[in-house]
């Protein structure tokens, strides 16, 4: 029986004395009572600091601080760089305003120089044209007075005359006068009236009267008339006019008369 109380659990006695087995549990016990001694503060905390970074919670709080920091150092930055470009763009928006405000003022004054020119060009235009106008007419004068008159005619003004050196009716003189491509003088002015008296000679004009009605020949109005004193006094329905040398103020020398022969006075233009 004695032998059967100390035999294993595996078929095989055991050696050591009851004593013995439990002096041994009971240094175990001291052993795991010693390991499982409770820590100090102090070895707590330096636990609890030396290990929170294995807590899952404690990584991801520490991470989104981060993010928080770095996401504020963002938006200030960000803040601070779009403020210095807005007063860059500013400040360029401003100087581009101005610029094209100077730019637009130049253009209109560009456009007012623009106008008063054209203004000034037209006008010089016009005074172009007429001082044109004007020199063509001189020339044509000079032409008139510088072209000679054929042989036997006298030049005055614009015309040639032609004193004849025979004796005619006033009818007759006229149709001898159409023949060389005049007419009878027909007097419109003082200073031709003067020049016809001054050949000297008694001569036909060419005005008459029809009718009772004095005319020129041709279509000339007859209006201006340098009548002797007491002149007109024929009064026949057909009488022709002299220029009479008895008169002694060339501008009263014109005397009606039956239209008799004596000489004559024609007249063409002369560029004829």
């Amino acid at each position: 029986m004695s032998e059967g109380v100390y035999e294993n659990s595996d078929g095989f006695e055991d050696d050591e004395p009851d004593a013995m087995k439990n002096t041994d549990i009971d240094g175990q016990l001291y052993a795991n009572v010693r390991a499982f001694k409770p820590s100090t503060r102090d070895e707590v905390v330096a636990s609890v600091h030396v290990q929170w970074w294995k807590r899952p919670l404690g990584v991801a709080a520490v991470c989104l601080g981060l993010l928080c920091v770095l996401l504020l150092a963002g938006i200030i930055g960000l803040s601070v760089y779009y403020g210095v470009i807005g007063h860059h763009e500013s400040t360029e928006r401003d100087q581009l305003q101005a610029s094209y405000n100077n730019l637009t003022e130049e253009r209109d004054q560009l456009q007012t120089s623009y106008n008063t020119l054209t203004e000034e060009r037209d006008q010089l235009q016009t005074s172009y044209n007429t001082l044109t106008e004007e020199r063509d007419q001189l020339q044509n004068r000079i032409m008139f007075y510088e072209k000679p008159c054929l042989a036997g005619w006298w030049k005055f003004g614009t015309s040639c005359y032609y004193l004849s050196s025979t004796m005619n009716t006033a009818g007759g003189g006229q149709r001898q006068c159409r023949t060389m491509g005049g007419e009878l003088v027909i007097i419109t002015s003082r200073e031709e009236q003067i020049f016809i008296h001054g050949l000297k000679k008694n001569v036909w004009i060419g005005t008459y009267k029809k009718n009772g009605t004095w005319q020129w020949v041709g279509s000339t109005p007859f209006t201006t008339t340098y009548w002797m004193d007491g002149e007109p006094n024929n009064l026949n329905e057909v009488a022709c006019v002299e220029i009479s040398q008895t008169a002694t103020d060339p501008l009263k020398s014109w005397k009606d008369g039956p239209c008799v022969e004596q000489q004559w006075v024609c007249e063409k233009p002369i560029t004829q």
